[in-house]
């Protein structure tokens, strides 16, 4: 059994501990990302006079487009489902925030 770094007994070894510590950073990074850009997206698209259906169709395009479809082998329905509430909701706290709000 390996140790855990607070020094309490760990089921998993220590390699796999680090590969999903790797891998819990690698996620935590990607999603901080794609918040950045959906925050940048809707401001940008209500600057322009966008109204919020439109960007929210727009995101929905973007993720269908970058794979995230049922039909895909690499993803879920439910995954793809759960990324595009989550992106949405985001959309719509944006929307309504002004960009230097910084949200």
């Amino acid at each position: 059994m390996a140790n855990s770094s607070d020094g309490h007994p760990s089921p998993l070894p220590d390699e796999l501990v680090a590969a999903l510590r790797r891998a819990t950073n690698r996620t935590l990074v990607a999603i901080q990302s794609l918040r950045k850009a959906v925050r940048h997206h809707v401001h940008d698209g209500r600057s322009r006079g966008d109204s919020l259906d439109d960007i929210d169709t727009e995101l929905q395009s973007m993720i269908t487009t970058a794979g995230g479809n049922s039909n895909h082998p690499n993803y879920s329905l439910e995954r793809v489902e759960e990324l595009t509430r989550q992106v949405l909701r985001w959309s719509e706290s944006f929307y309504a925030t002004k960009p230097e709000d910084g949200a």
